[in-house]
């Protein structure tokens, strides 16, 4: 039995009740005093527990309060599948690498869970097929970027097939639907930017420090706003309906914060009716909707519904003509 479980055991007992006894552990997982005794030193040598003995109480209590990592044995198993999948599946040059989360800290994690659980890893998969391909030196600059607020240099291929020179100072990094991106004050356009990481050519750290200052919640209205990745200074409300049986793929989907979503019935036909934020560049939401298609309708605005439908109508003559 790892001693994971007893510790989880342990710290439960001990938040819940106030005290715990070697005993009850000792009783309840089958195992030596002893046994306890360790798992009781580990918690205060190796997690930092302030634990201690009270002979008012016969138990052991903590003496301030104390949080660990996980207040339960599956939360520590669940965490350690999920993230162990995620981090090898987000390869950078073919090494996994998720930022704050290292092989170390995996291994860590790894070491107080028992080898049955490890089949678990086999029968859980995790795939981005739409994963972009990134240098990590072009990571490892923007983190060291963001930690010592100095500016980067970078050599970025734009949507057009240009290689352009920008001055950037990073204020956010962000992982949206399997690709990395980076909200930065561009120097070049003098204004905020997203950059996909995938597209940087080459990075430099600068010695220049950050002159431009945004406080979290410019930065979070700046990104969450309108729906997408893309954010947009103007905004609208747009209507989309989605029938069956697209409708029950949908029914636990939330595509932005501040959508609502109702039932309903549409020339006798029962659908879904979202409203939700949009910006002014309409790329990714028609995308979204196509893929619902030909379930899915844009109702509203009707220079969204017009752009939707041109799309379908060149699709159409492209391929079907």
């Amino acid at each position: 039995m790892a001693n994971l479980e007893r510790i989880a055991y342990m710290n439960h007992r001990i938040k819940t009740r106030g005290f715990v006894t070697r005993q009850e552990v000792a009783e309840r997982f089958e195992v030596h005093i002893d046994t306890v005794l360790r798992d009781i030193g580990y918690m205060r040598d190796y997690l930092s527990a302030p634990i201690k003995y009270s002979r008012e109480l016969g138990g052991y209590v903590y003496e301030s309060p104390f949080e660990m990592l996980f207040d339960s044995f599956d939360d520590a198993i669940f965490y350690y599948i999920f993230v162990g999948l995620l981090s090898d599946s987000m390869n950078l040059d073919g090494i996994p690498y998720v930022p704050v989360i290292s092989k170390e800290i995996l291994s860590k994690i790894s070491s107080y869970i028992p080898a049955e659980f490890e089949e678990l890893l086999d029968k859980i998969s995790y795939d981005s097929s739409d994963l972009d391909t990134m240098e990590v030196s072009n990571f490892r600059n923007i983190l060291e970027s963001l930690l010592l607020k100095v500016r980067l240099e970078i050599k970025y291929l734009d949507s057009k097939g240009d290689i352009t020179s920008r001055a950037i100072e990073p204020i956010r990094l962000i992982n949206y639907s399997g690709k990395w991106y980076l909200l930065a004050y561009c120097h070049k356009r003098h204004g905020l930017r997203e950059f996909l990481v995938s597209r940087f050519v080459e990075s430099r750290i600068t010695e220049e420090p950050f002159s431009e200052i945004y406080t979290k919640s410019e930065i979070d209205k700046f990104v969450g706003s309108t729906f997408g990745i893309y954010p947009s200074e103007k905004s609208e409300t747009a209507t989309i309906r989605i029938f069956e049986p697209a409708s029950y793929f949908f029914l636990k989907q939330k595509w932005h914060k501040d959508q609502v979503t109702k039932e309903t019935v549409v020339d006798g036909k029962k659908c879904l009716e979202i409203t939700l934020p949009i910006g002014e560049y309409h790329s990714e939401i028609i995308a979204r909707v196509m893929r619902y298609s030909p379930e899915c309708e844009i109702v509203s605005p009707p220079s969204l519904r017009k752009e939707w439908l041109d799309h379908i109508k060149m699709i159409y003559n492209k391929y079907c003509k």
